[in-house]
């Protein structure tokens, strides 16, 4: 069956996708249970929480939630007068939820470091 007719218009009864339920509320009590369900359900306490087995992405929003966002380039040789923008970078293998894995690196600096053309270690890096 043709969803079209001749001239490229929907044929009437065709209508976007929505589900059985689209448009439907749910009660006060029903609302009440979820909340109460989810209670406390957040960060560690969560079904979904990967810890050390979390993504790359993940654990970068995990820093900024928890340490403030990028403020500063700590690399000494850094060439910029005032950087516009700052990300946390991680310095070792595989990131983790420790602060000291992690850098504030400027956006130049941190894909300087990410294509292995500055190296960085904790001892060059100025806190």
């Amino acid at each position: 069956m043709r969803d079209r007719d001749l001239k490229g218009r929907f044929i009437k009864g065709h209508k976007k996708a929505g589900g059985f339920a689209k448009g439907s509320k749910h009660r006060e009590e029903s609302k009440i249970r979820i909340s109460e369900s989810l209670e406390g359900s957040f960060g560690i306490k969560s079904r979904r929480w990967r810890g050390n087995n979390a993504g790359y992405v993940a654990k970068h929003l995990w820093i900024v939630k928890h340490y403030g966002k990028a403020n500063k380039c700590q690399n000494v040789e850094c060439g910029f007068d005032k950087p516009k923008r700052f990300e946390w970078a991680s310095i070792t293998d595989k990131p983790t939820r420790k602060r000291n894995d992690y850098i504030m690196l400027c956006c130049s600096c941190h894909r300087k470091y990410d294509m292995g053309l500055i190296g960085i270690t904790l001892e060059e890096v100025s806190l």
